[in-house]
């Protein structure tokens, strides 16, 4: 247990730094295979009339593949390959495009006040089907406080804790969950965002407490009291009211500009660096 536990934080900081090289790895990331196994599906009739078992055939195939081969090579003693297999994974199942790019971009529209380009570059952030869609600068700024602090959320903190809980598979899993809500969005069946949420309430909960304990703990622990054991809230209302508390806010609808949203993202940064504290604590003491 202990030799796994190493190796899983040597993987996280392994992966986080070959994305902070890299800013992104789209050859790790290509859904191509993907796509045409949900197209597959489709064909075979396993369409929203029977969405529950397209959406665990969906999932199972692949997650059983990558069971297989760990199972292989761990029995083999190719350690290495265990290794290997368990870093693509996790750099797979982190997320897509460069965040930092995109949300340089949204800021640099909003300092030079150009709403329309806002609009536009804010749409990467857009969780569509799992919380809403943006009509007026009113819903911009409701939105980016919600989706962006989630878009962070689902490419890291969300991956990191399943993937050094239950391995590679859990990670696998809640990225699959992701990306075929993603290819439904046309579909009326919502049963991927269900269970996306369910991975998710947990996460988001410790994140919360983990935002009040690198920002304003007594303001953060009051914006989300009422919210933690909530079966109806989004993981993105969530965040925007753990953030809101977190960094003391007074106001009742503060300003969308490009300082909100830095000090929206540095305080995710402080609340990343302090979950990588505690896991490298963790790996000491075991």
């Amino acid at each position: 247990v202990s030799a796994g536990i190493t190796m899983n934080f040597l993987i996280v900081l392994l992966a986080i730094i070959l994305l902070e090289a890299y800013s992104e790895l789209g050859f790790v990331q290509r859904d191509n295979w993907l796509r045409q196994w949900h197209s597959g599906l489709h064909k075979l009739g396993l369409n929203s009339e029977s969405s529950a078992l397209g959406l665990m055939l969906f999932l199972a195939v692949p997650l059983l593949v990558l069971y297989l081969l760990l199972s292989t090579f761990a029995q083999q003693g190719l350690g290495l390959f265990v290794f290997l297999l368990e870093l693509t994974i996790l750099l797979y199942a982190l997320g897509r495009g460069n965040l930092d790019t995109q949300i340089a971009l949204l800021t640099s529209d909003l300092q030079r006040d150009d709403l329309q380009a806002a609009f536009h570059d804010a749409a990467v952030f857009n969780t569509a089907y799992r919380e809403g869609e943006v009509d007026s600068a009113e819903d911009l700024k409701d939105q980016v406080f919600a989706a962006l602090p989630y878009r962070i959320f689902e490419r890291s903190f969300v991956v990191i804790f399943w993937f050094f809980l239950l391995g590679a598979p859990a990670a696998l899993a809640y990225r699959l969950l992701a990306l075929h809500g993603d290819l439904e969005l046309d579909s009326q069946d919502r049963s991927a965002a269900k269970w996306l949420w369910v991975m998710e309430w947990l996460p988001v909960r410790l994140l919360g407490i983990t935002l009040g304990l690198v920002g304003n703990f007594s303001h953060a622990a009051g914006s989300t009291r009422e919210l933690i054991f909530s079966r109806s809230i989004g993981t993105g209302e969530f965040l925007r009211q753990a953030i809101k508390g977190a960094l003391q806010s007074e106001e009742a609808s503060p300003k969308l500009n490009a300082q909100t949203i830095n000090d929206r993202v540095s305080l995710l940064g402080r609340a990343m660096t302090a979950w990588l504290v505690v896991i490298a604590i963790g790996v000491i003491l075991s």
